[in-house]
């Protein structure tokens, strides 16, 4: 059982390296994302939780899926956090972004070359609506994954 495993593992990790970077394949992505270690949890800090209608992929305009975005909430502090989390390009620095506005409130945006994942911060956001977005691109640049919620939503904190 072992041996399968390992040959099936070698297998499955030669075919990923065998498509070319502009090949984004969803199934590729798929593997990737059960062995990821990132989660919205981890991502955002203790405390925090998923929130209903808080979770969309980020697709390319082909619909190839190349990560998730979660919108965060910790009750006790009131406070919301957004993290994007790759699923494609994991361990290259691809730029990656997340962002929240808080209707009445503030804003929060964070877009650098990452690695594996972009995250908000926590902001002030109980009781108040919320639109939310995380994307990444691929490494030449030239593809971008968005995904989240323009309109106002998740108004009861």
């Amino acid at each position: 059982m072992l041996t399968r495993t390992v040959i099936a593992a070698g297998l499955v990790a030669a075919g990923i390296a065998a498509v070319p970077s502009s090949a984004y394949a969803a199934s590729a992505t798929s593997a990737s994302a059960a062995s990821s270690a990132e989660t919205p949890e981890r991502v955002c800090g203790a405390g925090y939780q998923r929130v209903r209608d808080g979770h969309r992929a980020m697709k390319t305009r082909d619909g190839a899926v190349l990560g998730h975005v979660y919108l965060m909430y910790n009750k006790r502090a009131g406070k919301n956090c957004v993290a994007a989390i790759k699923i494609a390009y994991r361990g290259t620095p691809t730029v990656t972004g997340a962002s929240i506005e808080v209707r009445g409130g503030g804003r929060s945006e964070d877009v650098q070359r990452y690695r594996f994942y972009a995250e908000t911060g926590h902001i002030d956001g109980s009781w108040k609506c919320v639109k939310y977005a995380g994307w990444t691109r691929t490494p030449d640049n030239r593809v971008e994954a968005w995904g989240g919620r323009n309109s106002w939503g998740n108004c009861a904190g």
